[in-house]
């Protein structure tokens, strides 16, 4: 499996995210006896080349060397060719990208979702400990 690093910067697009096939690829596996498909990072199929009209979220376009989706997420591109002489060949390319901009972004990890609900409830507890310490001093000035 080959893996591309990329940015959501660099895919961003007026339309979407535009995850592009190299055309060497294409050419090498451009035959009837070839299944393209494009999965999320969970694997869960959401782009068929073969059927654009049937398209999952956060998929939006679809074309054998193209994918546009609405955000900016992991993705798998897989090709799978069957021959009549019974040879088998498959190519799979994953996609990993990084949001450098936008830290509440689509390619948040769990971890760091973690680590915002913990600062969250923290500011919450100060924020009522503030608040007791507050209306226990305005009752004993009384």
């Amino acid at each position: 499996m080959d893996i591309i690093n990329i940015t959501c910067a660099e895919i961003q697009t007026p339309v979407g995210f535009l995850y592009v096939i190299l055309p060497v690829i294409i050419n090498q596996t451009n035959n009837p006896d070839c299944e393209q498909s494009w999965f999320s990072e969970d694997g869960r199929l959401i782009a068929d080349p073969s059927d654009p009209q049937n398209l999952i979220d956060p998929a939006t376009a679809v074309k054998s060397d193209r994918l546009f989706t609405s955000h900016c997420v992991n993705m798998k591109h897989e090709i799978i060719c069957d021959s009549p002489d019974g040879s088998h060949y498959s190519y799979k390319i994953m996609f990993r990208v990084t949001n450098e901009t936008n830290i509440s972004g689509p390619t948040q990890t769990p971890e760091s979702n973690q680590l915002l609900w913990i600062f969250a409830l923290v500011i919450v507890v100060l924020l009522i400990m503030f608040l007791i310490c507050f209306l226990l001093r305005k009752r004993k000035t009384r």
